[in-house]
């Protein structure tokens, strides 16, 4: 069993093909033997579910979360919301705890730094069209 790190959803709203309105998620774990695996999920345009695994560095994870140990954000950000976009979900931890992270189109005032790191897990993982 792997030790969940970080998960990613994006979830898009406005016009487009129905599977491009579905989530796409990325699962970041860790192996039992060490080995740090991206997992991304999503809907093909045969609405059939794909899975991608793509192993990632572990001197990536590590500076994603040294990047997540040093953040300082406030708990309850200013809302904002609009007719198109989407949320972007950041879950960190796994089951000895977690936190949770949910927002609308560009991050809210002083969360900057949590679509930075949603924007550098995608990027090292290799997943291209998250």
């Amino acid at each position: 069993m792997a030790d969940s790190l970080l998960r990613i959803k994006i979830e898009s709203c406005g016009p487009g093909l129905p599977h491009h309105l579905e989530p796409r998620i990325i699962n970041v774990t860790r192996s039992r033997n060490g080995e740090y695996i991206a997992k991304y999920t999503k809907l093909d345009e045969n609405n059939k579910k794909v899975t991608v695994k793509k192993k990632m560095t572990a001197s990536d994870v590590d500076g994603i979360m040294k990047d997540l140990s040093t953040i300082h954000i406030q708990a309850f950000p200013d809302h904002h919301m609009g007719c198109d976009g989407g949320f972007t979900e950041l879950v960190v931890g796994g089951y000895s705890g977690k936190s949770h992270f949910r927002w609308w189109s560009s991050p809210p005032e002083g969360w900057e730094v949590l679509d930075d790191i949603v924007e550098k897990v995608i990027h090292c993982s290799g997943i291209n069209d998250a």
